[in-house]
């Protein structure tokens, strides 16, 4: 990264930013007021978003690949 500041250790990277917390706070009033119930966390993780994909994905060119391939080796 080019002109990158460098992470200080006194830092807290895992503290959440004031303004981020006072517009979170804000939402959830106006949400609260529109009668709308608060977010929930989403049901689907890594596996569903990254791992699923990757390997319906790899399945199918393998069965592709071997559909493809087989007759023209093995006939």
């Amino acid at each position: 990264m080019i002109n990158a500041p460098a992470p200080t250790p006194e830092e807290d990277w895992t503290e959440e930013n004031p303004i981020d917390a006072d517009i979170d706070a804000r939402v959830a009033q106006v949400h609260q007021a529109a009668g709308l119930p608060p977010e929930r966390p989403s049901r689907f993780g890594a596996f569903v978003t990254i791992v699923l994909p990757v390997l319906i994905t790899g399945a199918l060119m393998f069965i592709i690949c071997w559909l493809y391939f087989f007759p023209l080796f093995f006939r």
